[in-house]
């Protein structure tokens, strides 16, 4: 999908994916086991009594011979796009999009979101320390938002403090903690956990909301309702709690064309029926965040 974005709108959803998904490739961890990655890809991750996250397998495997990955590649394109239109070098070049549409007649929607994408670049640079702090401060110069928003890797001291047992050494999992405001109606903040894992040619990131911050002072899971008053004032609802986000994002290298990136991105998350109201305004305002975030994604990743 390539949408033209459309003022300011386009980066208040962003900020938490672009964010989240910065952090999932750049911070350097390294090959480990990730049992988040295997909970979301099999009988899911229960965030509720009620709810359950799942995340469907990577459409790319590792190990395909070149004409394997383009006819994966071109399954998913399903002849919407030809393979050499989806893979040019190009920051405008297409992505796919796709959002589930969910269902409740009440209380909590569970909806779904990936995205597709080929950018151009080393995947060594997504390992870079250097690369993430750029990044995150580009983002953070973005915000066109009136509610700030950040994004915070915890430290070792900060899970000390919680008596959560952490450390950074290769394969274990970071806490980060992100603060973003959802198409001007929602502003929410997260602490999620993190595994990676990599290949020789793949780096996969898998990430869940932790329940454990739910009443954090500092870093809590949580989300309040936006509106506006007769007065024109903003007016900020109740601390309400939440714990239904799930995610992991693959980065496979591409035998062709030379430099190419394999991007996939997916995500499940319980909406409130407060954040909405049951609407999917998703769906006619996420394309337009997509198309920015992904074009900032190549852009940055080809410098």
């Amino acid at each position: 999908m390539d949408t033209k974005p459309s003022g300011a709108l386009t980066l208040r959803f962003s900020r938490a994916v672009l964010s989240l998904l910065l952090l999932a490739l750049t911070t350097n961890w390294c090959l480990a086991a990730n049992p988040i990655y295997d909970a979301l890809i099999g009988s899911g991750v229960k965030v509720s009594a009620e709810e359950t996250l799942q995340l469907p397998k990577p459409t790319l495997d590792d190990g395909l011979a070149p004409a394997q990955q383009r006819q994966v590649i071109e399954t998913l394109l399903a002849g919407r796009y030809d393979w050499d239109t989806f893979t040019r070098k190009s920051v405008v070049s297409p992505f796919i999009l796709k959002i589930s549409e969910g269902a409740a007649e009440s209380g909590p929607i569970i909806r779904r979101v990936d995205i597709y994408l080929v950018a151009f670049g080393s995947l060594d640079s997504l390992r870079s320390e250097d690369y993430l702090t750029k990044q995150l401060n580009l983002a953070a110069g973005n915000d066109q938002s009136d509610t700030n928003g950040k994004a915070k890797l915890l430290t070792v001291d900060d899970m000390q403090k919680r008596k959560i047992a952490a450390d950074k050494k290769p394969g274990d999992p970071r806490w980060l903690f992100v603060t973003s405001t959802l198409l001007g109606k929602v502003h929410i903040s997260l602490t999620t956990q993190n595994m990676k894992t990599e290949g020789n040619d793949s780096i996969l990131i898998a990430s869940v909301t932790d329940p454990r911050f739910v009443k954090d002072a500092e870093y809590p899971n949580s989300w309040q309702s936006l509106t506006v008053d007769d007065t024109g004032k903003r007016q900020t609802g109740p601390t309400e709690p939440y714990t239904g986000l799930a995610s992991y994002a693959k980065a496979t290298k591409l035998a062709e064309p030379t430099g190419a990136i394999f991007m996939e991105y997916h995500v499940a998350f319980v909406e409130p029926q407060g954040w909405f109201h049951g609407t999917n305004l998703l769906r006619s305002k996420l394309p337009i965040v997509a198309q920015e975030m992904v074009r900032k994604f190549r852009r940055n990743l080809g410098e």
